[in-house]
């Protein structure tokens, strides 16, 4: 979470924004200007595409703006006023969001909320605020004074279109994109790793090294190659082994179901516009965007004890979100993906050792990818929720007894749960030292009461379980698409879709090649290797295996022959020199036994 210096910094520089591209296009219309991660964005209607020398100019300008050493000034308007005066300046869009604030104390996009209230609590004006010349509808908070920020800590990075409040109907904006730092060497820095990172973009280097394609016939899909599903199958091995471990059962369940099981659940009021929707013989249907209904429908369908419980229940199959085409990203946001989903059945009494045994899993996971949980947040009642207050305490006491149990730090997200439960949500940091959401422990009281599911407790009497709903990894999809930029496409050697390669000199080593080929197999069962016996020069040969990310070359020349030997290079070309093929075939196992 930004601090809140950086973060009033970033929000002042947005205003800052707005007021160059209107002196640059006086009859430009505002959206909105929200921070971001590392900066912030404004959205436009402008009167023609905007060019990277435009770009250049507003920087320019802003860096002048910020030099007149600006104030910034809160004024408050009641709802007509603020929407008078918007519309004399011919700012529809403010005007929609002053009606938005009056109507429902917030304003609510897909994808950035801009609260001026709350739906318990509306406020009866809104704020805007005065920057020399410009004036804005915003809650804050700025800088007192844009001296307080340095004019060679941020930069305008690219432009992109964006509908206004994030749907298709609506008008085509152009958005502006700028990162903002409190320091020049923290911008430097941040520029640095963004250069590093175009390098190993994951949708780069996919599709180069073999792993997955993209097609326009399918989009928000991806087609996975053969290297591909090696990884894929390697991860999923990987989450039967550890990240499930033992005392789960796998079950594969229909991918549609009648409209009735996402009523039931409660997606089909909460969460029906983010999925695929269509009529079989006038009912309507949908695609699975989740797995949990499917699970309390199977739960239901059995008799089950105290005994019984904890049931925990693992899925893989695919799901569906429908997701808008502007919000699409390469492998870490698609439209359909699969997820190391696990829903766990329980009393009361179970929860707090359940959740905490989670949390220990979770570290091992993480330790093994060479990742940190840097970040964990106990998410909170969200305003749509539903069951009562009450429940919703119980729950998230629940969530924090576990946590306490297990001796995390956590803070608080309040307002951020799912609509059925709390959560326990976590960031996960990179060996580049990126954030990213991934695992997720989500406890749920409200469908297994919606759908009467219940479990006969010690005493006799039928009770109703609770639900944890549990993704460590999170998306298969997402999570390989962090892991190849994490290695720059140079996975561990478990993970690898070539493990070793092995490249005879001249064709005459191609007869103790394949004769190593084949002791290796047996030595180290399931070992993927590749032999390279093209008559090409053992240069060409090395590259090209370097360039595919192939964690070992064996080198085979007439001194290896005779001495019945191999000689090794790494794919970082670090030489291990000769070894006996007994020595190295050990060496190997052990580091896919250990997933070093």
């Amino acid at each position: 979470m930004q601090n809140e210096k950086l973060h009033n910094l970033r929000h002042s520089l947005a205003h800052i924004l707005a007021s160059a591209v209107l002196e640059a296009f006086p009859k430009a219309q505002l959206g909105v200007g929200p921070v971001i991660e590392h900066g912030f964005y404004y959205d436009f209607l402008l009167p023609r595409a905007l060019t990277p020398e435009d770009l250049n100019r507003l920087e320019k300008r802003m860096r002048e703006l910020i030099r007149q050493k600006l104030e910034f000034r809160r004024e408050e308007k009641t709802f007509k006023e603020a929407k008078r005066f918007f519309e004399e300046k011919n700012q529809p869009f403010k005007v929609e969001l002053v009606a938005d604030i009056e109507k429902h104390g917030t304003t609510v996009f897909k994808d950035i909320t801009g609260d001026q209230g709350s739906e318990k609590e509306k406020p009866s004006h809104v704020s805007i605020y005065h920057t020399g010349k410009f004036v804005d509808l915003c809650r804050g908070g700025h800088v007192n004074n844009t001296s307080e920020i340095k004019t060679d800590a941020f930069k305008l990075e690219k432009t992109s279109g964006a509908y206004w409040r994030g749907d298709q109907k609506n008008p085509q904006m152009q958005r502006i994109y700028g990162l903002a730092f409190e320091t020049k060497e923290q911008l430097e820095k941040h520029i640095q790793l963004q250069e590093e990172l175009a390098k190993r973009d994951h949708r780069v280097l996919g599709p180069k090294l073999g792993l997955f394609l993209f097609n326009e016939l399918s989009p928000g899909i991806p087609f996975y190659q053969p290297k591909g599903m090696i990884v894929r199958n390697e991860l999923e091995k990987f989450v039967r082994e550890i990240s499930y471990g033992p005392g789960y059962s796998e079950v594969k369940l229909p991918q549609m179901f009648d409209a009735e099981l996402w009523k039931t659940s409660g997606h089909w009021q909460h969460f029906k516009e983010d999925m695929f929707t269509f009529k079989i013989e006038g009912k309507d249907f949908a695609l699975k965007p989740m797995n949990c209904p499917g699970h309390m429908l199977l739960f239901k369908q059995g008799l089950y004890s105290y005994k019984d419980l904890p049931l925990r229940l693992a899925e893989m199959n695919t799901l569906f979100r429908n997701e808008l085409s502007g919000a699409l990203g390469g492998m870490t946001r698609v439209r359909a993906f699969a997820q190391d989903d696990c829903h766990i059945f329980l009393t009361p009494d179970q929860v707090a050792n359940e959740v905490a045994e989670l949390l220990k899993r979770t570290q091992k996971i993480y330790k093994i990818f060479n990742m940190k949980i840097e970040d964990v947040y106990l998410a909170t009642m969200p305003e749509k929720a539903l069951g009562s207050k009450e429940e919703w305490n119980k729950a998230e006491n629940a969530l924090a007894a576990a946590l306490k149990k297990a001796k995390w730090k956590y803070q608080l997200n309040p307002g951020d749960g799912a609509f059925y439960g709390p959560k326990i949500d976590m960031k996960i940091k990179d060996s580049l030292g990126r954030q990213w959401q991934l695992a997720t422990i989500q406890l749920d009281f409200q469908q297994p009461k919606r759908f009467g599911l219940e479990y006969v407790d010690k005493d006799g009497s039928k009770k109703t379980p609770i639900v944890i709903h549990r993704a460590l990894l999170g998306s298969y999809e997402r999570f390989m698409g962090i892991l190849i930029e994490q290695f720059a496409g140079a996975f561990p050697l478990w993970l690898s879709p070539v493990q070793v390669s092995i490249l005879p000199i001249s064709k005459k080593q191609n007869k103790y090649a394949k004769a190593v080929e084949k002791e290796l197999n047996s030595l180290v069962p399931g070992i993927r290797l590749e032999l390279d016996d093209r008559d090409e020069s053992i240069g060409k040969k090395i590259r090209e295996a370097q360039m595919n990310k192939s964690p070992y070359m064996l080198i085979l020349g007439e001194k290896e022959m005779k001495s019945k030997k191999i000689s090794i290079r790494t794919r970082s070309q670090k030489d291990l020199g000769a070894m006996l093929l007994k020595k190295f075939a050990e060496k190997v196992r052990q580091e896919i036994l250990k997933k070093q």
